[in-house]
């Protein structure tokens, strides 16, 4: 089912009168239980009689156990949300109907994922209230998920004010009837198609709420790889996933080299998904230096490769190279970065990457903010541990007071502690081996109090 079909098909599961629950016959319950108990011993079985099944039991034997993997989380959500109404779990010690899941997962020996345990619980407790018939109904029969469940009533609410006509039910049941197969994403893209056909303006809003708080983090697996992980908002993301798509189809080699007397032949690239998408990633990336580059982008930008290292390693091959972040690079890669990069050596200095610019230029230029990151590392300011991305070189001496522009006059600052030194007037004492601050205010050359 599409989601342009999805909107126009709002027919509601058969929710029974009076209640979403109906008591089953009495005395059948304790049945139940033991016979569902006996068939949770037989699945412990499974595993040592399989090979002795044929080709089409094994088939239905996987049919089976997939119905009962789905099915068994919806009906542990009816029944937490039985245990809730008649207070078992407030009378229990558990801090909340979460963690009373989780403690029964746990005393079954079953290992449960605390989401899966969270979205049982919270589907439980709203298929309470009767404004949830619907969803109460549709987990009860079994004709969605209890993630899909959670999502619907997480999104009906985000819906529901700007579909006036129509009520709870009908907003859940356009939802619910998606295609299951659809799952959460389904759920969230009709909820944006639904914003976007009657309310775009509060769609605009909310995404860009989210593109404020976008992120891109990283850090180090165990197994010394970088994981990036990026929270974007769907424009961007968009844009994102688009680009590296573009770049991560399958590129297979063909043999031969072009000689006419040897056979060619194409040989498919064997590299995996994720891994044609990083290297998407990269190319895009790369291609994008380039062109900052071309800009004349400034020394702690993505377009420039800052590596420390000996020329030993550099020209034999044997040691590593440092950024500025701390990471280390072998020297294959320093050396493959030399080829092509842009790279800023460590030693600078002399006819190519004048230090010392004086009065000649005002602003710093590339060679000297890489000398003085390399000299600083970060932002110098007393007790403040920002890195060279988030800084700014600053003249210790104004260039407006006769302050040049050399390495004896810098001092990396990030762009609080930069305003922070104008405002009060800051100095510092720069050595070959860092920079000290003396917090005296009005100390800087040609500083007044009345300064902003």
């Amino acid at each position: 089912m599409s989601l342009d079909r999805a909107v126009s098909l709002p027919d509601r599961p058969e929710v029974p009168d009076g209640a979403s629950r109906v008591p089953v016959e009495p005395g059948r319950g304790p049945v139940v239980l033991e016979r569902v108990r006996e068939l949770a011993a037989l699945l412990d079985e499974v595993p040592d009689v399989v090979h002795q099944l044929g080709d089409g039991q094994v088939e239905l034997l996987t049919q089976v156990l997939l119905r009962l993997h789905g099915r068994s989380a919806q009906v542990a959500a009816v029944v937490t949300a039985d245990a809730v109404d008649r207070g078992t779990v407030a009378s229990s010690t558990a801090a909340n109907t979460t963690q009373w899941v989780c403690r029964h997962a746990a005393a079954a020996g079953v290992p449960v994922e605390p989401v899966e345990a969270k979205s049982i619980a919270v589907v439980a407790e709203a298929c309470r209230e009767p404004k949830n018939a619907v969803i109460a109904a549709a987990v009860a029969q079994g004709s969605c998920t209890v993630s899909t469940a959670r999502a619907a009533l997480t999104h009906a609410d985000k819906v529901a004010p700007v579909v006036p006509f129509a009520d709870r039910g009908e907003v859940l049941s356009w939802f619910l009837q998606l295609d299951p197969g659809l799952g959460v994403r389904g759920v969230q893209a009709l909820t944006r198609k639904i914003l976007a056909t009657y309310a775009s303006e509060a769609l605009s809003a909310q995404d860009a709420k989210l593109e404020q708080v976008e992120t891109l983090t990283w850090g180090t697996t165990a197994t010394g790889m970088t994981r990036l992980v990026a929270e974007l908002a769907p424009a961007n993301a968009a844009v994102v996933k688009a680009a590296i798509t573009a770049g991560s189809a399958p590129r297979p080699a063909t043999t031969g080299g072009g000689d006419p007397g040897r056979g060619t032949e194409v040989v498919r690239d064997e590299r995996t998904p994720g891994k044609r998408r990083a290297d998407a990633l990269l190319d895009l990336v790369t291609a994008g230096a380039r062109v900052a580059i071309a800009g004349n982008a400034p020394v702690g930008s993505a377009a420039t490769i800052l590596l420390t290292m000996n020329l030993k390693s550099l020209t034999d091959g044997i040691g590593g190279a440092t950024t500025p972040t701390g990471d280390v690079l072998d020297a294959g890669a320093a050396r493959r970065a030399a080829c092509d990069a842009e790279l800023i050596p460590a030693v600078l200095g002399g006819p190519s990457q004048p230090l010392d610019v004086g009065r000649r230029e005002r602003l710093v230029t590339k060679g000297l903010r890489a000398a003085v990151l390399i000299r600083d590392g970060r932002c110098t300011f007393p007790g403040c541990d920002r890195p060279p991305g988030f800084c700014e070189v600053h003249h210790v001496t104004p260039w407006w007071a006769g302050g040049e522009t050399s390495l004896t006059n810098s001092a990396m600052l990030c762009c609080r502690h930069h305003q922070e030194v104008h405002r009060r007037g800051y100095t510092a004492q720069v050595r070959p081996d860092g920079v000290t601050w003396d917090l005296t205010e009005g100390r800087m050359a040609g500083h007044s109090r009345t300064a902003a």
